[in-house]
């Protein structure tokens, strides 16, 4: 089901705006000036009005935020502290978050295919995202795999040009001989 224009607040709806008209642009217009739209209007009075995440506990939390048919969505994240998301990729598209508070560590990685759905992976630049930072990632610059690590208690603002439902991990293989499998798996919703 997809939420109607009302479901968010007016300054919810008036970034999402923008993302589509960039998005209209191309990849590579979304990503480059989506990052400070969504830093700018996280600062608005009444952006977080109605505006909540769920309390991660074991795992993230994703709770959408606003999406309409053929659009970007905007998803709020709560990461509980010592959290580390596997390695995985966003089907080869450009996405970006803000964060509200906390901290995450990015690792942006390559992965080289060692045997029949094996993979080493390989760490190729990391980023440490502070409050109001914003993380990209971009398949056009560089590898589409990165995991994610809390270290303590993260709320982030995500932004991706369509809603899969589902994507595409990399999970440590059953063989103790550091590899991996790319599997896909269903997000939460």
């Amino acid at each position: 089901m997809t939420p109607s224009r009302t479901a968010s607040n007016e300054c919810v709806r008036a970034a999402y705006e923008q993302f589509t008209e960039l998005l209209a642009q191309g990849d590579g217009t979304f990503i480059e000036e989506g990052p400070a739209i969504l830093q700018d209007a996280i600062e608005t009075d009444g952006f977080f009005d109605g505006v909540e995440t769920e309390r991660a506990e074991d795992t993230y939390t994703r709770r959408l935020i606003h999406h309409e048919p053929d659009g970007p969505v905007i998803r709020f994240m709560e990461w509980p502290p010592e959290y580390a998301l596997l390695p995985h990729e966003h089907h080869g598209r450009p996405c970006f978050e803000v964060l509200v508070d906390g901290q995450l560590f990015v690792a942006d990685m390559e992965a080289e295919i060692s045997a029949d759905n094996e993979y080493e992976l390989n760490v190729v630049e990391s980023t440490v995202c502070n409050p109001s930072d914003a993380g990209i990632v971009d398949p056009r610059t560089g590898s589409d795999i990165h995991a994610v690590y809390s270290p303590v208690r993260t709320r982030s603002l995500h932004v991706y040009p369509d809603d899969n439902h589902y994507g595409i991990g990399y999970v440590p293989s059953d063989e103790p001989n550091d590899l991996y499998r790319k599997e896909r798996f269903q997000l939460r919703e």
